[in-house]
């Protein structure tokens, strides 16, 4: 198990396939969207000062590589937005996951 963990946090789980490049935010397009690896993740209580990011698909030398859920400092006045799988014409392509900016009042009644 502990071998497992290792591998993917370490980003070893490489997938790739080359096609069209888009946006910045965005992959190739894939035939199919890639699902992610199967893991078993022990999450704590949450820390007040924190948040937990889903893991997530990311581009390094045009691959895929699964990169592991983890705990980040909570951004005030901020939202993250976890990536997704987009359907384009031609297949799937991978959008990430960003901050997004909101009102004070909401991020107050998410987080206090």
């Amino acid at each position: 198990m502990k071998n497992i963990n290792q591998i993917i946090a370490a980003g070893i789980i490489v997938l790739s396939s080359i096609t069209i490049s888009n946006a910045q935010t965005e992959g190739p397009i894939l035939a199919d969207k890639l699902e992610a690896p199967e893991t078993i993740v022990k999450q704590t209580l949450q820390k007040r000062a924190f948040i937990w990011i889903d893991g997530q698909w990311e581009m390094q030398n045009d691959k895929y590589i699964w990169v592991s859920g983890h705990w980040e400092t909570k951004k005030v006045g901020y939202v993250f937005v976890n990536g997704k799988w987009t359907k384009k014409s031609k297949g799937w392509t991978w959008t990430n996951g960003y901050w997004k900016k909101i009102d004070m009042n909401k991020w107050l009644n998410l987080y206090a």
